[in-house]
This record gives C-alpha cells, structure tokens and sequence, in this order.
C-alpha cells in the first residue's frame, strides 16, 4: 500500500504492471477505473478507525493515482465503477455504493458524478430491490439495472407439485434517473423455469436458491434486451414488446448450435447487429464455485446468424496465466478495437490487440483485494476543490535552513507543472520561488531558507493556470527543541535577490564542481594516512557553543 503525505488518510494500492512490446502495435490510451473490496458483502460497522482503502479508484498507464474515491464513500465497498459521456457529451462516473452489510437499511446507492467530482444524482435503493451488479446509463437519462427479490415457488419443475420453496429471482428495470419512472421492467420468475438452473438441487439439504444469479443487462438497438445468467450459463435476448424470451444462447435450452461452450459467465454486450446476425461480447468464467468445465477462463466475441441459427467464436482471448475467475469481471471493447479484460481477482487485467497479441497485464501487489470490473476511459479531471499543499522546514541551528513542500491534487488530469510561492509575511505579495515538473500523485519541490505564507498554482501544458491552493503556513519539526521554534521566515525576495546576484558565478559551476572532485579524490585516498596521524593532532573548537548547539540538534533529529 502506498501513503501520500498529502492523502494521509488513504491507504492506496499498488500495482504490478508489464507491457510488451508488439512491433506497429500499442495499448489504447486512458486510464484505469476500478473499485477494489476486501469483503463482497462489506464490513460491519466497528469504532476502530480504519484507513480509506476499497471504492472507487481512477489509475493512469502506469498505475499511479489519479482519484481516489474511498473516504468519499466511508470506505464501504463500490461496484460497476466507470465513465459515461453519453448524457450531455460531459464525461460522468457512474457506480453503485453499498451501504454497510451489517446494518444495513438498503443495498446502497446509483451514483453519478461529474468531472469535477461533484455529486449530481443519487438514486437511493429501495431495500433489496436494487442489486450490485448493472448501472448502464447507454441511453440516458435511461438507466439498466439489476433487480432481485424472494418469491416462494413450487417444485413442478424438478416433479415436486407439492413442494414449495423460497427462491430468489432476478429481472431488471430500465428507468428514467430525471423521474425516476420505470419504462419497462421484467421478472425472471415468469419466463425462466427453475430447472434451466445448474446450481439449484431441491435434493440438497440447504439447497442455493439464487437460481438464476443475473449479473448483466443490455439493450439492443430495436429495443431488445441481452441478459447474462450464470447459474444457469446461458445468455437471453428478451423482447421489448411482451417480456418473452426471443432466443437462449448457451444452458440446458440453447436455441443455437454451438461448437463451443461457456460456464459462469458475465458481462454480455452488443457489439454489433442487423437483421441476420448479431456479435456480442463477454467473459466466460469457465467455472463457478461449484463446477469448473473449462481449463481457463477466456473472453470473446460470437456471432450469432439468426437465419441458421449457427453461433460461432470471432476471437477468444486466453487469461494469460492460465488461471479461471469462478466469479465477476468484465470484457470491453476500447476506442481502437484493443480488447481490455478484468480476470477481476486480485484485480487483474489485461489488454489485448485485437487479434489477440497480449499488450498489458496488471494486478493487485496485495492479494487482499479484488475488483468487480474493471474499465479503461479516457478522462478529464477537473476536481471543483484545490491542489493540497503541505509545506515543512529542515536545518540545523537555525542557520541553515530549507523548505519542503509537498503538493497534489487529487481527480486532476491536466497538470504538467506545479509553480510555488512564498511570502514575507501575510499581508506581502506573492513571490515566486520555483517550479517543476509533476510527478505521479504528489510531487515534491524543496526551497532553500525558511519559506512561509506558501502556496502553489497547477499548470497545464501550455503554462495556463487550472488551479491554485490557498494560502498555508510552514511549520517547524515537531523534533525540534523550543529554542529554535520561534524562527523567522525568510523574505522570498531577499533569497531571491542573493541567488540572482550569484547567478553569473554557475557559469563556472562545472569548475567547482571538477575541483571538489578533486579535492574530494585527495582526501579519500589519503583518509587512511591521515587517520593514524590524528592522535598527533590536538583539534580545537571554539567556545561559542554552535558546535555543541549543532551536535545536539542533530542528536534530536537522529
């Protein structure tokens, strides 16, 4: 876990990250959206104080930070994490938020964010109505969610008239996130028959009742809906007109014939359609928790003719490690046909071309945490809140002084450059005193002498100014002892002025530079014979105490 001295509360995870090199071939651009979890069904509620770790994270190529979302959310677990610009060309993030499992009043939250990570809708849940798989705003203000809830339903199916049991269904809605008014919803209990499931057993002793387990929902351009269940490994198109199921692909009652087969799988998709085939895209799993039918999970596209009623692979693309994902994750098509896949455990990924080569792989370095997708946008961040600076003094005595400051600006995008001021006192005009290049989250800039009344301005490429932090004062360490807390702050003109007067002398800084090295050479190889003639020598110090006084403010600081 990594700790920024500007984000103290957050606890941010790192990555292993390789890229390979494919000759004419290169990784889409954008960056990592992922909400990574401890526990699925969140962590009760407990006095102890915890660090902001799991929820919504945005990383760039490299997997350094960019957002981090946690204590925003209380640290409670966040599902469907991504970007949409398709509400007003503005890029949004949408996501679900649970609330806390323990105590819990309802599943949580639909969120939506803009780009300056202010809240612009929140659709609470009503109880357990609402699951966390689907958020899908591909049509706002219109929205595809996930719904579940526990109905008691016979056993006709597995020839038991007789017998009842308590089984949780799923269907899903589509509504408007402007009134809230649903446009169409649907229940599985009406059209998929218990029996189509591969984990329900009436015969077990507790048998699993979440028969069906839907996990994706999409709309079709004619209006139609794709719907992925894993527990009974199969993929429906339902139609908008009467809630019928049109076709099956995949299960015990596949409509298709099918050279291929899938397990536990998420994520379907529209790729493309007319009024002969249709391409879709999603994860095969290969396994569930019960039953492993393949040796590796894959994702792919299949196209399926809808006059012969032939289905066929397009392209798969292997888990590179050759493991499976029993459960979640997610298959998307980028911008430049690039292939990104969450394996979701441990948060790995991969990005492929779209022939397959291997261009990227990512994970966790802890193997605490998972995501549940895993997205890659492009983004612009333009957080309403300022950069966050934090400034600190160093030296000995007093005399001798330097000031560190550092600074991020946690969601932004854009900065290329930090620029830092300082004053003489608060109520003196800025002034200011360096600049450099950002670097990752947080970057660093030290200051020589004691600057105080800092602040920092945030750049973009062309040197325009995006934002600025307020005004904050420089502290020194806490280590120091009192006779030298009460410093005075250097005037930023006059250290200004002193290097500027010195500035002709750096011509010959590569002299003194090439004479210290020289020096410096002398003095190590004569070291040793210098060494056993110094018991010869009688050293003296002078008795003013700034030696002593040194000696102690080290001996502090050590």
């Amino acid at each position: 876990m990594i700790t920024y001295m500007t984000l103290p509360q957050h606890r941010v995870l790192k990555w292993n990250v390789t890229y390979y090199d494919r000759p004419d071939l290169e990784v889409a651009p954008g960056y990592w959206f992922v909400a990574p979890y401890h526990l699925n069904q969140g962590e009760p509620k407990t006095n102890r104080w915890t660090p902001c770790q799991i929820g919504p994270y945005i990383f760039d190529y490299k997997g350094d930070l960019v957002w981090a979302g946690s204590c925003e959310f209380n640290n409670q677990n966040v599902y469907d994490f991504q970007m949409v610009e398709t509400i007003d060309e503005n890029p949004y993030l949408t996501m679900l938020v649970q609330e806390n499992f323990a105590n819990r009043e309802s599943d949580g939250s639909a969120i939506i964010y803009n780009n300056e990570y202010k809240l612009v809708y929140s659709m609470p849940r009503p109880g357990a109505a609402i699951d966390n798989h689907e958020f899908y705003l591909k049509e706002p203000p219109n929205a595809l969610l996930i719904t579940h809830k526990n109905e008691d339903m016979t056993l006709a199916d597995f020839g038991h008239p007789e017998r009842q049991l308590g089984i949780r269904t799923n269907g899903f809605i589509e509504l408007d996130i402007n009134t809230g008014k649903y446009l169409f919803e649907w229940f599985s209990s009406d059209h998929i028959t218990l029996d189509e499931s591969f984990i329900l057993n009436p015969n077990d002793r507790f048998p699993d009742v979440d028969y069906l387990h839907m996990n994706s929902v999409d709309k079709s351009a004619n209006g139609d809906y794709l719907i992925s269940a894993r527990h009974t490994n199969a993929i429906y198109l339902i139609s908008s007109q009467d809630g019928q199921i049109i076709w099956r692909l995949g299960g015990k009652k596949s409509n298709f014939e099918m050279d291929f087969q899938f397990t536990g799988q998420h994520n379907a998709r529209f790729v493309s359609q007319n009024s002969t085939h249709i391409t879709i895209s999603f994860l095969d799993n290969g396994a569930t928790f019960i039953a492993v039918n393949e040796p590796t999970s894959s994702a792919m596209y299949v196209e399926l003719d809808l006059l012969t009623m032939k289905a066929r692979v397009l392209n798969r693309y292997m888990r590179p490690d050759g493991g499976r994902s029993p459960a979640r994750g997610n298959m998307q098509t980028l911008p430049n046909t690039n292939v990104l896949v969450s394996w979701s455990y441990y948060g790995y990924m991969s990005e492929f071309s779209h022939d397959g080569q291997l261009l990227m792989d990512a994970s966790f370095a802890s193997e605490r945490f998972s995501t549940y997708r895993a997205y890659k946008f492009p983004w612009h961040g333009r957080p309403a809140h300022a950069p966050t600076l934090l400034s600190s003094c160093y030296g000995v005595n007093g005399s001798i002084m330097s000031t560190v400051l550092h600074v991020s600006w946690n969601g932004a995008t854009d900065v290329q450059r930090w620029r830092f001021f300082a004053r003489a006192n608060a109520n003196a005009v800025d002034r200011e005193i360096g600049e450099v290049a950002k670097k990752g989250f947080e970057s660093s800039f030290i200051a020589r002498g004691f600057m105080d009344w800092v602040s920092v301005q945030a750049l973009d490429s062309e040197g325009n100014v995006l934002g600025a932090s307020g005004v904050s004062r420089t502290e020194p360490p806490e280590y120091w002892p009192g006779s030298v807390s009460g410093l005075v702050p250097d005037d930023p003109d006059a250290v200004h002025s002193e290097e500027s007067v010195q500035s002709p002398a750096r011509s010959g800084a590569f002299a003194g530079l090439f004479i210290g090295f020289v020096v410096s050479s002398i003095g190590y190889f004569c070291y040793p014979v210098i060494r056993r003639l110094a018991p010869l020598v009688q050293l003296r110090y002078s008795c003013d105490g700034t030696y002593e006084e040194e000696l102690g403010l080290m001996k502090e600081k050590v």
